[in-house]
């Protein structure tokens, strides 16, 4: 199979080609991999009205937060958009959670139904665009 991983129907299919092709702490890797993957058995997707990248995104907090995060992921703050996916919006998830403990599971589940970007005004008091902006200020990228 192309890629790294995906779920379906609660399975798990991790490529064989991409474990035998790691260097590094393959053990760490793989562990990481199934902590983003079984993320996706369980969360929401708003009846597919979420944006791709915060699916992505929710799924690399997750693994963010076991400890399984490798050396190429961004730094907090980087990246294009909050929603741009992987890395990029787990870190900014991150710092939304820090405002609000268990800001992601709550999100996670008013997206059993439906999305709306108005989802983190009504968590969090400001607008998905005024949390990046924060967030990039914070860091020193803006």
């Amino acid at each position: 199979m192309d890629g790294v991983a995906y779920a379906s129907n609660n399975e798990i299919h991790v490529s064989a080609s991409y474990i035998g092709g790691y260097s590094g702490d393959v053990k760490g890797e793989i562990t990481g991999v199934l902590y983003h993957e079984m993320t996706h058995i369980w969360q929401w997707n708003g009846n597919g009205q979420t944006p791709g990248g915060l699916i992505e995104g929710a799924a690399n907090f997750v693994r963010l937060r076991a400890g399984y995060v490798p050396s190429h992921w961004v730094k907090p703050g980087g990246g294009d958009r909050w929603d741009q996916g992987y890395d990029v919006t787990a870190k900014f998830l991150d710092y939304c959670n820090s405002l609000k403990d268990g800001f992601v599971a709550e999100l996670n589940k008013m997206m059993r139904t439906g999305y709306s970007n108005d989802f983190f005004v009504q968590l969090l008091g400001k607008t998905v665009d005024q949390l990046w902006s924060i967030t990039r200020q914070n860091t020193g990228i803006n």
